[in-house]
């Protein structure tokens, strides 16, 4: 695995190009600021696998970084750990959803860092992994759209919607709260009904972009809440919101189930895509804390299960490509 650290600090710098070969990560390279590591980035031949990024940095902070870094191709997945002594929630939740994978406060242990270098790197290969699909690749990867490795089941991230994280970022995201930021939280799941029936009807374009059109409906509906949401495989998305004076549950859905219709989804062909979303009760995080508090992310899963019920019919909208009229919905967004 091929590492980038970067850090203004020299010794902490120092610190960590001589650690990390000795926990199983000789290949480091080291960079004292962002505008080094971009300059790095451009021009290794090779790439690289993982990265480390202070936040502190003058010129360009380390979230900056990260929020560019996942903009380059090929680094939509990379692992990126923030090592940081900023431990409030603000710096925290910036960097998640700049992209961070995770966050690690200084001064770090050498053994929990390789720990969380080594769990990131094996998520990282398995999505990178080649899967079965429903059906070739073609139109997006002919046109330089990036599609990631998934079944039906995998978590792939969804990077191109505000808002959407990876779920082993929100994880870590959890974990580093801690019971302080859990008080006023919750988290809750939605799911799609028949997600089989779906995945098996589409190629593997299509389903991605629909995953995407889903996150993006929640994650809009959502924003006002201060979410996350991530996708969890299997038509799941799981979300992480903080604050009082959070909805129902059933409240919260109409809106995303109006953006939805909205979109008047539908398959490459024109036909149209019948698709519903069930949702489950909001469970209060209070002071859980580590596993605890994933478990209650699984409890919403769970919860979310549909009892699949006739899905909502889609208006059928003018022939344009499903992909390209996606694509360029996301590139108007991208400029507001």
């Amino acid at each position: 695995m091929k590492l980038l650290a970067v850090d203004d600090d020299p010794m902490i710098l120092e610190l960590l190009l001589e650690t990390l070969p000795g926990l199983g990560y000789p290949d480091v390279t080291g960079a004292g600021s962002a505008a080094e590591a971009m300059k790095l980035i451009a021009e290794a031949p090779q790439g690289f696998d993982g990265f480390l990024l202070d936040i502190q940095m003058p010129g360009m902070t380390g979230i900056d970084l990260c929020r560019w870094l996942r903009d380059q191709p090929g680094h939509g997945q990379s692992p990126v750990l923030m090592i940081t002594a900023m431990s409030d929630r603000g710096f925290i939740d910036q960097s998640f959803a700049a992209g961070a994978t995770d966050y690690v406060t200084k001064p770090f242990n050498p053994q929990e860092l390789s720990a969380r270098l080594h769990h990131a790197q094996k998520l990282h290969q398995e999505r990178r992994t080649p899967v079965t699909m429903p059906q070739d690749v073609t139109t997006a990867e002919a046109h330089g759209v990036q599609m990631p490795a998934f079944s039906l089941t995998t978590p792939f991230n969804i990077a191109e919607v505000s808002g959407v994280v990876d779920l082993l970022a929100l994880e870590n995201y959890l974990l580093q709260l801690g019971r302080g930021g859990m008080i006023a939280s919750a988290c809750f799941a939605y799911r799609i009904q028949s997600v089989e029936r779906l995945y098996d009807s589409c190629s593997s374009e299509e389903y991605y972009y629909t995953m995407a059109d889903v996150a993006e409906a929640i994650a809009e509906s959502l924003a006002y809440y201060e979410t996350f949401v991530a996708h969890a495989g299997r038509g799941g998305f799981v979300c992480v919101s903080h604050g009082h004076s959070l909805p129902e549950a059933e409240e919260l859905l109409l809106p995303i189930r109006d953006r939805l219709e909205a979109m008047e989804l539908q398959y490459d062909d024109g036909r149209p895509m019948p698709l519903a979303l069930n949702g489950s009760p909001q469970m209060r995080l209070g002071l859980r804390s580590g596993p605890a508090a994933l478990d209650q992310l699984d409890r919403a899963l769970a919860a979310a299960e549909p009892s699949d019920p006739a899905p909502v019919q889609i208006r059928p909208r003018p022939a344009l490509g499903s992909l390209w009229k996606r694509l360029f919905r996301r590139a108007l967004g991208g400029l507001n």
